[in-house]
């Protein structure tokens, strides 16, 4: 076999690899039954916890089947800005997942890995993130707040 012939079918073997490991995962997530539909309302509890006009970090149960390896419950933050307007933030940036922090003194979501800001409205100040921050879906069932699971993006 010729030199050149050997580093075409070097290129071109490597080439393939490369491909499969990319492409197989993206194959079988395309492909996936676990899909997400519908709706997956979750307690976050009775809306009176949530003092009128703070934003308040809280938490919501993710999987009630989960087992100990695996996450099970995913933070949030509520913002009672009236007493009929509830908004309920996801806890992760937009840009790579990275759990944001509120600051109460100067109203801002601050991300810690690369310093995305965001407003007390969750709409984006500074730093690499495009988007605002993700807001849940919620709802007041019996004086419980509930949010939906599926109403935002999957992330950490």
């Amino acid at each position: 076999m010729e030199r050149r012939n050997a580093l075409i079918a070097l290129v071109c073997g490597g080439s393939a690899i490369a491909g499969g490991v990319v492409g197989v995962p993206a194959a079988i997530y395309a492909l996936s039954t676990t899909k997400r539909e519908g709706q997956l309302w979750r307690d976050i509890g009775p809306v009176e916890e949530f003092e009128l006009g703070r934003i308040v970090p809280a938490k919501v149960q993710r999987d009630t089947q989960a087992t100990k390896h695996q996450v099970v419950e995913a933070g949030i933050y509520v913002w009672r800005k009236t007493t009929e307007e509830i908004i309920v933030f996801s806890r992760s940036c937009t840009d790579l997942g990275c759990p944001v922090t509120f600051d109460a003194g100067s109203r801002c979501f601050f991300c810690p890995c690369h310093g995305g800001i965001f407003d007390q409205h969750g709409e984006r100040m500074a730093g690499p993130p495009d988007r605002p921050l993700y807001r849940y879906a919620n709802r007041i069932q019996l004086g419980i707040l509930q949010v939906d699971l599926h109403s935002v993006p999957p992330m950490i």
